[in-house]
C-alpha cells in the first residue's frame, strides 16, 4: 500500500510541474500565480538616462504586446542580465503575473522576475 501512495504521490507531483510552463496568450489566466512564462523576445525598451524601468515584449512588439517582463536597473544587476542579448530568442520568465496598477484591462506582466533563461533548442 506504501508503494501506491508514493507512486501516485510521484506521478501527481510530475504533472503539477509541466502544468506551470504557458504560453503568453494564457497569462491573464494566471492572474496574482507564480508560474513560467515562456516566449519570444520580440523587443525590449530600456531604461532611460534618470530612470530605472527595463520593459520586455514577448511574442507582440509594443503597442500590440500580449504579454510583457518588468525589470528593474537593480534586479538586471543581481541577475547578471544584459537585455540586448535576448532579442529573437525563446526564453522562460519566472515569477507573479500581475497588470499595473492591478488593473485587469491591462497587459499581463511578471515585474522582477525571480528568473530569465534562455530555451535550450
Amino acid at each position: 500500500m506504501r508503494n501506491i501512495t508514493i507512486a501516485f504521490l510521484l506521478l501527481f507531483s510530475i504533472n503539477c510541474l509541466s502544468q506551470d510552463t504557458i504560453p503568453t496568450a494564457n497569462a491573464k489566466e494566471y492572474m496574482d500565480k507564480e508560474v513560467c512564462v515562456v516566449g519570444k523576445v520580440v523587443s525590449f525598451k530600456l531604461a532611460a538616462e534618470g530612470k530605472y524601468t527595463n520593459y520586455i515584449n514577448i511574442d507582440k512588439a509594443y503597442p500590440e504586446s500580449v504579454f510583457t517582463v518588468v525589470i528593474t536597473n537593480n534586479y538586471l544587476e543581481k541577475l547578471n542580465i544584459k537585455i540586448e542579448e535576448l532579442k529573437d530568442k525563446e526564453i522562460y520568465v519566472r515569477g507573479t503575473i500581475t497588470t499595473y496598477k492591478n488593473d485587469p484591462k491591462q497587459i499581463p506582466q511578471i515585474f522582477n522576475p525571480i528568473s530569465i533563461d534562455i530555451k535550450k533548442e
